[in-house]
């Protein structure tokens, strides 16, 4: 996949990005944290290059917590809406996870996976034509989906 213009912010504006990277994976995570942060049954995730992000408006205030898969994840979000724009992930080293729904054009976002699918809700419908995993698939899983 060729490099993508990523452009985006939150629902007031105060905090705007721009992003030149291809997608390395895209997914739909429907683990509780997620649900809660997102405020849905999922939250969308699109992995890219740190270094072709950078913010152009404003900056996300962070919440850090450690959800069911151990990893240590920073939320970034507006201080005056509340709207999620990325996620960093401690244990992903170069990446930065953006949120489709802060995009100024979400179409772009194409999930190749879902995980924690057995946690999902019984109103939110999984794709039966996208590779479902029901917790946190392994590294070595998660990897052989991404495109570097």
């Amino acid at each position: 996949m060729s490099e993508l213009q990523l452009d985006g912010g939150c629902l007031c504006g105060a905090v705007r990005f721009e992003c030149r990277s291809k997608v390395l994976n895209a997914y739909k995570c429907h683990c509780r944290e997620c649900q809660q942060s997102s405020g849905g049954g999922f939250m969308g995730v699109m992995w890219v290059h740190d270094r072709g992000f950078r913010f152009v408006k404003g900056e996300p205030k962070f919440h850090m917590s450690v959800p069911s898969a151990g990893r240590e994840l920073h939320r970034g979000f507006c201080a005056d809406c509340g709207a999620t724009v990325i996620v960093r992930n401690t244990a992903a080293k170069g990446l930065l996870f953006i949120v489709p729904s802060a995009l100024d054009d979400p179409s772009v976002f194409a999930p190749r996976m879902e995980i924690w699918t057995g946690r999902a809700y019984g109103w939110d419908l999984i794709d039966a034509t996208t590779p479902t995993f029901e917790g946190q698939p392994s590294d070595q899983e998660m990897l052989s989906f991404a495109t570097f």
